[in-house]
């Protein structure tokens, strides 16, 4: 209820704004006239795999049904797209499809009746047990255990490292985090950079913060913390997770200028021949595709916790930002158009964006050969990743990047940094 109340504080003060925007919504069956096309708002660029996917089959089923071309309205910002979400939300006027992160954004536009239930509909056309189990996971909702939001690709994260520098100095893809901490102290020593991060892209430090406590309590820790039921000073999890990220960045295992680089800068810096491992995902393959080919890459999962109880997915897996169906709209050619959505969607992600489908099933020959390789990671994974940052609180979020960049760089230990962390979310709650 918090979250709703505090979307509710910033869609108010967007009222004036938002008449601007009042009437784009209204369906055809409100209008009293026959729908004649659909429309779609989606946090994307024209070159992203989201917009990629619905341009394709939202024009091939219009040209089917006799409608008009889809309307999309495009925005790639994240600010700026919260901002018009926040603003079709207040005004009641969603077009049929849009995007939406799970939390606050979808809690509110659930309240205004603007989000079909995906999981009944998979249930309606029979597809509900071809969805990935923890794509479908990664979007159940916190208050109802119900799924609103349809994943635009599955999504799975993992380790690249450099074949030919492990090989050198006798090294092995690590599977726990002590291992992890000895690979990176060895490289150091032989004038390698271990590890390359994004350290101003506020979910990457935020990534090896949250590593342990996601391991051993899926988002027990989490939501505890934000709950007030749980602190870092006490959570075993969470004081692993600070220590881990404390380490790599007092020790120099990170790259030089950390904090001040960006995730298309970290990309560049580690395909280009700088350091020897970094964190990527599927959403990189197009990247990684060359050298991996040539057998100069290998992957691995996130480490287990040492002397700890860790759950078996050891793979990150989201679904990306959601994509919702505005249930005011939804009439009998949305419904047609969700049913075909689905029995095209695998072919849309593999032939045409070139990711992974949020559905079950065999991966179409002619494809990267690492979809072929990755799969087995999560194939049978039933957990999904826990994201922290679309979890908090805007403030608790703008605490924790300040205090997660001291911890790294060393200006702060790590009981230093618990004991802030939990201040933050006693503060923010009054």
């Amino acid at each position: 209820m918090k979250a709703r109340k505090l979307i509710a504080l910033v869609l108010t003060g967007a009222m004036a704004a938002s008449t601007l925007l009042v009437g784009t919504g209204v369906s055809a069956a409100e209008s009293g006239s026959e729908r004649t096309k659909i429309t779609a708002l989606l946090r994307a660029s024209e070159t992203s795999a989201k917009y990629i996917i619905l341009k394709k089959l939202l024009t091939e089923f219009s040209e089917e049904h006799g409608l008009e071309e889809p309307e999309f309205e495009l925005v790639s910002g994240d600010a700026d797209y919260v901002t018009k979400l926040q603003l079709y939300i207040n005004s009641n006027s969603l077009p049929d499809i849009y995007g939406c992160a799970n939390g606050a954004l979808s809690s509110a536009a659930q309240d205004i009746d603007g989000m079909v239930n995906i999981g009944d509909e998979l249930e309606r056309i029979g597809m509900k047990e071809e969805m990935n189990q923890a794509v479908y996971d990664f979007f159940k909702d916190a208050d109802d255990g119900n799924v609103y939001l349809f994943p635009e690709s599955l999504n799975c994260e993992f380790f690249v490292y450099r074949k030919d520098i492990f090989e050198e100095y006798g090294l092995e893809a690590p599977k726990t985090w002590d291992e992890f901490l000895t690979v990176c102290k060895t490289l150091k020593e032989n004038g390698e950079v271990p590890l390359i991060v994004a350290g101003s892209e506020n979910w990457q430090l935020m990534r090896y913060l949250s590593f342990a406590p996601w391991r051993m309590t899926k988002d027990g820790f989490i939501r505890g913390y934000m709950d007030q039921k749980e602190k870092f000073t006490e959570n075993v999890a969470a004081k692993k997770g600070a220590e881990l990220l404390y380490t790599l960045g007092t020790e120099g295992y990170f790259q030089g200028g950390f904090l001040s680089t960006d995730y298309t800068a970290a990309t560049d810096l580690f395909f280009g021949g700088t350091g020897c491992m970094w964190y990527s995902g599927s959403g990189q393959i197009k990247e990684a595709s060359e050298m991996y080919a040539n057998g100069e890459l290998g992957f691995f999962a996130v480490p287990d916790v040492d002397g700890e109880e860790n759950m078996d997915t050891n793979v990150p897996i989201h679904g990306g930002f959601g994509t919702a169906f505005n249930a005011q709209t939804y009439d009998e050619t949305m419904q047609e158009f969700f049913q075909y959505m689905c029995e095209n969607y695998s072919d849309a992600c593999y032939n045409d964006a070139q990711v992974f489908s949020p559905f079950n099933g065999e991966i179409p020959d002619g494809v990267d050969q690492m979809f072929y390789d990755l799969q087995p990671l999560f194939e049978t994974a039933t957990d999904a990743w826990v994201s922290w940052d679309d979890k908090l609180d805007s403030a608790t979020l703008t605490n924790l990047v300040d205090e997660q960049q001291k911890l790294a760089q060393g200006s702060e230990t790590p009981e230093e940094f618990e004991a802030a962390a939990d201040q933050f979310i006693v503060n923010n709650s009054n």
